[in-house]
């Protein structure tokens, strides 16, 4: 490698870093306090359920045509702790208790996320639109 292949990494390293710093300063610089959240339970890209994530345990079972998913709500986040999808990725996604994380399952076209009622609607990195 040349001396310019070098700058050209680091150029391309400090972009990215930046990039992420800004990201990861503007997500956690949001305020809320616990027991505000609450997740967004999405199935085929149409609202299945609203819950509020709270302290106590709560299960929530989702059985439709595409899969049986099971929820469990506690310690004011959620997590996914059975999927009958033959690759369980949405297990691996762990508890997710902050705004904007989601857990995925494709197969069974679900889609949960932590969102904040009280954020700004004008939010610029919110989603717009769903095709």
């Amino acid at each position: 490698m040349k001396r310019g292949d070098f700058i050209m990494i680091l150029v391309v390293l400090l972009a990215a870093g930046s990039i992420y710093g800004y990201k990861w300063f503007s997500n956690h610089n949001e305020h809320y306090a616990q027991g505000d959240l609450k997740a967004v339970i999405t199935v085929n890209g149409k609202a299945y359920k609203t819950v509020n994530l709270t302290k106590e345990e709560q299960i929530i079972e989702i059985r439709t045509k595409f899969g049986h998913n099971t929820l469990k709500v506690f310690d004011y986040g959620i997590q996914m702790t059975y999927s009958d999808a033959p690759l369980t990725i949405a297990l691996d996604m762990g508890f997710i208790s902050r705004p904007k994380q989601q857990i995925i399952c494709i197969p069974a076209r679900l889609l949960i996320e932590v969102v904040n009622p009280g954020s700004s609607i004008d939010d610029d990195d919110a989603l717009d639109a769903v095709i």
